[in-house]
């Protein structure tokens, strides 16, 4: 699966900030989903100390759900806890994770704040 990558994920605070305020007006609201066939389901695993996590990644079939491909990347966290900000401490290992698919799914769900975040 080829992620487009919008950003170095080696972000200062304040950059990370102004990449949510830049992309925050990109969000759509619209229902306009065609009826997937593959459903990918992402999240990580921090370790004891936080510091390495595990990203991964669950395709399944649709309207199956039979799990037809998984991956896992593990690697070290690169960006601080901070609550608002944690795509940009989780996304490098899903997305790498992502990366490493076969099978290019037609929705990902991913465990967030949605239209409730603060940006």
């Amino acid at each position: 699966m080829r992620v487009t990558r919008l950003h170095s994920w080696q972000l200062t605070v304040p950059q990370a900030l102004e990449w949510q305020n830049r992309l925050s007006p990109q969000v759509s609201q619209r229902n306009h989903i065609s009826p997937p066939r593959f459903i990918a389901g992402v999240d990580i695993a921090a370790g004891k100390r936080r510091e390495t996590a595990t990203g991964a990644v669950v395709v399944l079939s649709y309207p199956e759900l039979r799990i037809v491909e998984t991956k896992l990347v593990r690697g070290s966290l690169g960006f601080p806890y901070i609550p608002g900000l944690l795509s940009f401490r989780e996304s490098p290992l899903t997305l790498a994770a992502c990366e490493s698919l076969s099978i290019i799914p037609d929705l990902i769900l991913v465990d967030g704040q949605g239209m409730a975040h603060p940006r």
